[in-house]
């Protein structure tokens, strides 16, 4: 399955696709198509990334899938607006109203550790390389341990505890 926002001239076409029937039973994966079209900067450098974003979520549920389109189409418009690349550590708060689960109000970039190891960059027909960030939807506490301890270290507890975080209803991480 696949969903298009309106195009906007000279800008990439929002897309997301869904992909069903993997390695993990019950699980569906999202990804932008196309971002990686569009060259994003890091704050305060010169240099250019470009991305596609991924999450996974261990649901079918309706509701569920609809605002996870709707989280990637905010991440998406932020990307493109400011033009600025979210790598691995950095949080992002959603919008007000836009929550994940119940209680998932933002999203923390990721190497996508549940893939191979050669999947969190890719070579397209062009010839670029295009990292592969996963988000990861994190409670306002969790943002917390990030912004106050760093990024090391909420990774480090979450290798400690291995919660399923394909599961927004996981328990949060302390």
């Amino acid at each position: 399955m696949s969903w298009s926002g309106s195009p906007q001239e000279g800008l990439p076409t929002f897309n997301v696709g869904c992909f069903a029937g993997g390695v993990f039973a019950g699980v569906a994966g999202y990804s932008t198509l196309g971002l990686s079209k569009l060259p994003l900067h890091e704050r305060g450098h010169s240099r250019h990334f470009f991305i596609e974003f991924i999450s996974a979520v261990r649901s079918s549920n309706e509701t569920v899938r609809d605002s996870l389109l709707g989280v990637f189409e905010f991440i998406w418009s932020k990307c493109v607006d400011s033009r600025e690349v979210v790598l691995r550590g950095d949080v992002v708060k959603l919008p007000d109203g836009l929550v994940l689960g119940e209680r998932f109000t933002h999203l923390y970039a990721a190497l996508p550790v549940y893939y191979d190891g050669d999947f969190k960059s890719v070579v397209v027909e062009d010839g670029k390389s295009v990292a592969i960030v996963w988000l990861i939807p994190i409670a306002a506490d969790e943002a917390r341990i990030v912004a106050e301890q760093g990024w090391e270290k909420f990774e480090q507890r979450l290798v400690e505890r291995d919660p399923d975080l394909m599961d927004f209803a996981r328990d949060l991480v302390s």
